[in-house]
C-alpha cells in the first residue's frame, strides 16, 4: 500500500493571523512615536518663534526704557516716559491691558496719567503676563512709580522687567523674569 505524505511545507491559518496581530501591534505602537515625534517638533518650532520674537520685544524694551530721559508717570502694567529721538524729544508709553491683549508701543502719547491708553504698535502679542517695578536699588522696588512725576536718579535708577509670552497650546515661555534695565544717568536732576 501507498501511504501518503503530509505536506509541512506551509503555515497554518493559525500562524498568518498571529503574524498579522503581531505586525499590526508593531505598526500601531510605531505609529504612536511617529505622531508624538511630529507634535514634539510642531511644539518646539514654534515656543522657537515666539520666543524668538518675545527676544525682540525685550531687548527694545530695554532699549526704549534705558534711553528715556524722564518718567511722566508708571505703574504696573505701564510706563509713560520721555525719550530724545533725532532731534526732537517724544512722549512714548509702554502698556499691557491685561488678559489675551498685546503688549503696546504708543509714540506720541497722551497717556499722562498712567491708568488708560488706546491705540500703538504692538510689541508683542500673546503676552501673558507684563509687569513693570521701579528701584531705587536692586532691592529696593515697588509696583508703583515713586515720586511721581519726578524722574531723578535718587528716586528711581532701575526698571525691573518681567514679560512671558503663551506659546503653542498655551505653554508659558518667560522671557523676562524679571530683567532690570538700568535707566540713563545723564538725564535727571
Amino acid at each position: 500500500m501507498l501511504k501518503k505524505r503530509i505536506n509541512n511545507q506551509g503555515f497554518t491559518l493559525l500562524e498568518i493571523i498571529m503574524s498579522i496581530v503581531i505586525i499590526t501591534i508593531i505598526g500601531v505602537i510605531s505609529g504612536r512615536g511617529l505622531s508624538e515625534i511630529a507634535q514634539g517638533y510642531v511644539l518646539s518650532r514654534k515656543n522657537a518663534t515666539v520666543t524668538q520674537q518675545g527676544q525682540i520685544t525685550a531687548a527694545r524694551l530695554k532699549k526704549e526704557l534705558s534711553a528715556s530721559t524722564s518718567i511722566e508717570c508708571g505703574g504696573s502694567n505701564m510706563i509713560t516716559y520721555k525719550i530724545k529721538r533725532d532731534a526732537s524729544e517724544d512722549t512714548t508709553t509702554i502698556y499691557w491691558a491685561g488678559g489675551g491683549n498685546p503688549l503696546l508701543l504708543k509714540t506720541g502719547s497722551t497717556c499722562l496719567d498712567c491708568t488708560s491708553c488706546t491705540g500703538g504698535d504692538i510689541l508683542a502679542e500673546k503676552v501673558s503676563d507684563f509687569t513693570l517695578s521701579y528701584c531705587t536699588t536692586t532691592a529696593n522696588c515697588s509696583a508703583t512709580f515713586p515720586n511721581n512725576p519726578n524722574f531723578t536718579k535718587a528716586t528711581v535708577s532701575l526698571v525691573k522687567v518681567t514679560l512671558k509670552l503663551k506659546g503653542y497650546d498655551d505653554t508659558m515661555i518667560s522671557i523676562a523674569d524679571p530683567d532690570l534695565v538700568i535707566l540713563n544717568q545723564e538725564s535727571g536732576s
